[in-house]
């Protein structure tokens, strides 16, 4: 009786777990898609590099923290982690031998999710289906091979050849999120003139509010970058390289602004967010700059430019597995214009 019991009772949560997935990343029915899933995967694969940064590796050259505890407890399986995180750290100690093995402890997770979509991009072209199905046992074969991958030394796969593979795709990448950048800003404004619309269908002047909605964000976006240039101008100047930059940048804003306002088919919010954007570049190469006469930041940990950046690259990766796999885009109908795409 008792174990009929704790059988029912074993079923009913895992039923209940199931439903709860199922209603809060999709159902795997024909014609729906994985984006959902993969979104959450890419958000879990950045938190993981994160504590693999700050917590994992420090604890783990310094033989500290539960994780190091963990992996000493299993014989032979302390000192070979030990040796893995330290391999092209050795020349450290203190605080930089920490931030050299946290540096090698990001290419971790990053690797695995590398291959991950590489892998499932190959099956998704073979079989599409597999693009909305298996996600439990993906999401297994991901972790595993996160667990897999802390007894591979650093070098030379990590800090040599991911590295460089890495600065590649950032560069890349880069250039990619203003594309993403521009593609959502341009949704967004043609969702609030579509929504003016709708309210004066309903009741005539009534969608107003919108398009005041929308001349609001431009004002506020470009008086957050006028206040940036200002700003950069204010700490960041004093060489000619940085003031090159801010300069270049001010001038790119005005000409960009000047071609959206004489165009056909502009969008000044486009170009306010663009605008933002590239201050938060202009931002990160002057603050990165090696001469201390002209960069206050010298030295010091870019906790703010890390914030940014990351919010960027959530937003735009979460907006690419987004939009790219919407169910609309993978109907008959839509499939060849997205090909084409």
């Amino acid at each position: 009786m008792g174990s009929t019991l704790s059988l029912a009772a074993t079923y009913c949560c895992c039923t209940s777990a199931a439903s709860l997935c199922n209603s809060c990343l999709g159902s795997t029915a024909e014609g729906t898609t994985g984006r959902k899933r993969a979104v959450l995967l890419l958000t879990l694969a950045i938190a993981v590099a994160l504590f693999f940064q700050y917590s994992v590796g420090p604890g783990i050259v310094q033989e500290s923290g539960w994780i190091w505890r963990t992996y000493r407890a299993i014989p032979g399986a302390g000192k070979l982690v030990f040796k893995a995180w330290m391999e092209g750290c050795d020349g450290f100690e203190g605080d930089t031998l920490s931030q050299c093995a946290g540096n090698a402890g990001v290419m971790r997770p990053m690797f695995i999710t590398f291959l991950f979509f590489i892998f499932q991009a190959i099956a998704t072209h073979v079989q599409p289906q597999l693009n909305r199905e298996a996600w439990p046992a993906k999401y297994a074969i991901f972790f595993f091979a996160v667990l897999i991958c802390m007894f591979i030394p650093n070098s030379p796969l990590f800090t040599g050849f991911f590295l460089w593979t890495a600065r590649i795709g950032a560069a890349v990448f880069v250039v990619l999120q203003q594309i993403i950048l521009i593609d959502v800003a341009y949704n967004w404004n043609d969702d609030w003139v579509e929504k003016s619309n709708e309210a004066d269908r309903i009741s005539f002047g009534s969608g107003g509010s919108w398009l005041q909605a929308i001349v609001g964000a431009c004002v506020f976006l470009y008086a957050c970058s006028i206040v940036g240039i200002a700003v950069l101008y204010s700490y960041f100047t004093g060489c000619s390289e940085n003031t090159w930059v801010i300069t270049l940048t001010l001038i790119g804003i005005l000409a960009m602004t000047v071609i959206q306002l004489t165009g056909q088919d502009g969008s000044l919010l486009t170009s306010s967010v663009i605008s933002l954007y590239a201050v938060y570049l202009c931002f990160s190469i002057v603050s990165k700059n090696p001469n201390g006469v002209c960069n206050p930041n010298l030295g010091q940990n870019g906790v703010w430019d890390s914030v940014i950046g990351l919010t960027l690259t959530a937003i735009s990766l979460a907006w690419t597995g987004w939009s790219w796999s919407a169910e609309y885009r993978l109907t008959v109908d839509n499939a060849q214009r997205t090909k084409s795409m």
